[in-house]
């Protein structure tokens, strides 16, 4: 194991390299001192005869054979290339691997779209306002609180929305009511056929309807060939107010009464003058026959009878309105019932209603009653659906 190292070439030698020349090295031995050999050890070792024998002089250096390598280094050479080796495999394994399978899974926001009808409700999400629709938002997955206002009409459904989900929903809201900013004056004489007129203005030969005044006080004045009235009325916004005066009568009776019996109410006017409502009870019509147009034309109906009244009498006129056909459905499915009568199972097609309010009730044995007012016209279409899910 202590194998002697080869001897150094000297300072003077040409192939010598100069990074090897240390002093110690290239210094020439003393002439007297021996080489260190294998035999001058085992004297150093403990040889106890003084007289043994001096070794011969070491042979040159070329005449020493090369001492082999240590195996504990060839195995520490191997060990330290193979985890070069590896460490480039290494680098070069990570740098190709997709990063996508190294980043976590991030969950994708889902899609939410509200439509309407009519269109233009405001749309708030969680309590903030996103719009109105139709409207289509982007949101977080989870739990989600929806609220769809129209007017005084207003729907909160709780949604849950799932990653990357598109979600659709639908709503009927309630149209509002139209502001109203005039009011109505019904005017009845006894006897009838006075001049009427309001603020100074003619308005008609009584009984007459005025429908164009402004919500104050208003001043009403009747004048026929026997004498001559005058009235102050309080106008409200979309009221009627009802004046009647009392005049000075000729001798026997010049006119008679005409009572109108209406599902809804209907305008009622003769020579494109509004004589009256439905609402009053009896209106006052000179004695012959008259021309009168019943008329409602928020539901677009419209009829002309030809009556005759009677001196000192009541003329009863009823109202058959017509039927048109009307499309029911409901989700999942419902049985239907019409102002209290069963008229069968969703869906219904051209089912023949008259015009008119009606009370619909849809009944699911898993669902609760749902009950709706619908006002159904002559315009059309007329369709109802209800949801009875939510």
């Amino acid at each position: 194991m202590f194998g002697s190292k080869a001897p150094q070439p000297a300072g003077g030698e040409p192939n010598a390299n100069a990074l090897l020349a240390f002093p110690s090295e290239t210094a020439p031995l003393p002439a007297s001192a021996p080489v260190a050999s294998a035999a001058s050890a085992a004297q150093l070792a403990g040889a106890s005869t003084p007289d043994a024998a001096i070794p011969a002089a070491p042979a040159a250096a070329a005449d020493v054979p090369a001492p082999a390598k240590a195996p504990g280094k060839i195995r520490a050479g191997v060990a330290l290339f193979a985890m070069l080796i590896l460490a480039a495999v290494g680098v070069f394994g990570v740098r190709n691997i997709p990063f996508r399978t190294l980043v976590a899974f991030q969950p994708q926001p889902g899609s939410l779209t509200i439509q309407t009808r009519p269109d233009a409700s405001e749309v708030l999400v969680d309590g903030e306002r996103r719009g109105v629709t139709p409207i289509t938002v982007s949101l977080a997955p989870g739990g989600h609180v929806l609220t769809v206002r129209n007017g005084t009409d207003e729907r909160v459904v709780p949604l849950t929305i799932a990653s990357g989900s598109d979600v659709t929903q639908h709503f009927e809201m309630r149209t509002p009511e139209p502001v109203a900013l005039f009011g109505r004056v019904s005017v009845v004489t006894d006897p009838p056929g006075a001049h009427v007129a309001v603020d100074g203005r003619p308005r008609g030969i009584s009984p007459v309807t005025i429908t164009d005044l402004t919500a104050e006080e208003h001043i009403v004045t009747v004048l026929n060939d026997t004498g001559s009235a005058e009235r102050k009325v309080v106008v409200s916004a979309g009221g009627t107010a009802s004046v009647m005066f009392s005049l000075a009568k000729a001798t026997g009776p010049i006119g008679g009464w005409l009572s109108i019996a209406s599902p809804f109410d209907v305008e009622i006017s003769e020579n494109s003058d509004v004589i009256g409502s439905s609402g009053t009870s009896r209106i006052m019509l000179a004695a012959g026959r008259h021309d009168i147009v019943l008329a409602n034309r928020a539901i677009g109906f419209q009829e002309v009878k030809r009556i005759e009244v009677t001196p000192g009498k009541t003329t009863a006129v009823r109202l058959d309105p017509p039927k048109v056909g009307v499309s029911v459905n409901a989700r999942p499915w419902a049985e239907v019932l019409l102002d209290g009568a069963t008229v069968g199972e969703t869906p219904l097609a051209n089912l023949l209603i008259a015009i008119g309010s009606h009370e619909l009730v849809f009944r699911h044995p898993q669902f609760a009653e749902r009950r709706q007012t619908i006002v159904v016209t002559a315009k059309g279409p007329n369709r109802i659906a209800a949801d009875l899910t939510k």
